[in-house]
């Protein structure tokens, strides 16, 4: 039966309804990204810090959602980081930085591609690359650069590092202590195979730290306990906050 050709299409398809239905989209305007900043704009969110910031298509949307934001984008590697600053040079509340966050303070191996700069990771994902190379970056952990800027609060912390999430979480280990940081928007998918930190990981961390988690979907964020199902490295987006958050009954619709 699994080499009829009808039943292969058939299974095909399933499997593409899954990836829609599971949200497997990594564009903001559809996944729920720009939704999420919207939903949250009555909570004047003051302090972003966009880590992984690439150009600047997300700190130029959450800019645009939040105009009493002033937005903290990082991006470690760079020649990326040039095209970030050109890229937000017109708008005086994103302040660029070029380092990158992580458990400690000293240099990280990234795996780069000009052509595919979305991409860069720490990890071996097989993205079929032609002309990457590895190149060294600066990274500093999230709580010294709270320090470095005066900043005591996060409203809204963004992490797509590709693989590196866990680090940077653990950077902000006195921040998410002492329930500093508000929301956490931070990706899960199937790089997460490579750097052996599974969804479980992230919903333990955050518990420990009293918040919940939950899947961000176009018009709603899905919080509900952890269960094995769930872990499926369709990504892309998860969202954590203190579980007594005010905002949180709008987010979960």
């Amino acid at each position: 039966m699994r080499r009829n050709p009808v039943f292969r299409v058939a299974a095909k398809l399933c499997r593409q309804y899954i990836r829609w239905f599971e949200n497997a989209t990594y564009k903001l305007d559809r996944n729920g990204e720009r939704w999420l900043l919207r939903a949250l704009a009555g909570e004047r969110l003051r302090t972003v810090i966009d880590v992984g910031a690439n150009v600047g298509k997300w700190a130029r949307t959450a800019a645009t959602a939040h105009p009493d934001a002033t937005v903290y984008a990082l991006e470690l590697v760079p020649a990326t980081f040039e095209q970030l600053r050109a890229a937000t040079a017109d708008e005086p509340r994103i302040r660029c930085f070029g380092v990158g966050l992580g458990e400690g303070r000293g240099r990280l191996r990234v795996r780069y591609n000009p052509a595919a700069s979305t991409h860069t990771s720490l990890t071996e994902y097989p993205y079929g690359w032609v002309g990457g190379e590895d190149i060294e970056c600066a990274v500093l952990p999230g709580d010294e650069f709270l320090e470095q800027q005066g900043l005591t609060t996060v409203d809204f912390l963004k992490i797509d590092t590709e693989g590196a999430e866990p680090l940077v979480l653990r950077g902000f280990a006195r921040a998410l202590a002492d329930r500093r940081i508000r929301f956490v928007q931070f990706e899960y998918s199937r790089i997460n195979i490579y750097t052996k930190f599974l969804l479980r990981d992230f919903y333990q961390l955050f518990e420990g730290y009293g918040y919940v988690v939950g899947k961000l979907f176009p018009d709603h964020v899905d919080v509900r306990p952890y269960g094995m199902n769930d872990e499926n490295f369709i990504g892309p987006n998860f969202v954590a906050c203190p579980r007594n958050d005010p905002a949180l009954a709008k987010l979960v619709g």
